[in-house]
């Protein structure tokens, strides 16, 4: 799979403005990877449960969606079809590469993929940051 090297902003400009306001505001404040804790932990409106069912600690739910990202990524079976569908578009865009991870990502851990889009924009810019040989084998 190949790919765009792009920055973290262009990443983020291909999320719905609402998320990528929030985004980069997380992103001014923390590391990109406490950013996407703090996404995913996000309580919402007072009645709800963040992503990992508990109120304490989002580590359970990134553990979980990096686990499944890091198969995306790095060529598990389990998500073959959707690399194909991204091999079939030429040229692939940045917002498509987003969509479908995000959609895979998210019928395999049961959450909206539109929740999961900012995490999976923040992990392609760290995976493109250090190619994607290179972030498999250190993740």
């Amino acid at each position: 799979m190949d790919l765009p090297n792009a920055t973290m902003d262009e990443w983020v400009s291909e999320l719905k403005p609402y998320q990528a306001n929030s985004i980069n505001q997380l992103l001014n404040e923390h590391a990109p990877e406490e950013a996407i804790k703090l996404w995913l932990s996000a309580n919402g409106p007072n009645t709800t449960i963040q992503f990992g069912g508990s109120r304490d600690s989002p580590e359970p739910f990134f553990d979980k969606f990096k686990k499944e990202f890091k198969k995306f990524i790095c060529g598990d079976e389990s998500y073959e079809s959707f690399r194909t569908q991204l091999s079939a578009e030429t040229p692939v865009a940045k917002a498509i590469y987003i969509s479908v991870i995000s959609a895979a990502l998210g019928a395999a851990l049961g959450y909206a993929a539109t929740l999961l889009a900012p995490a999976v924009a923040i992990m392609l810019n760290l995976v493109c940051t250090m190619g994607i040989n290179a972030w498999c084998n250190a993740n």
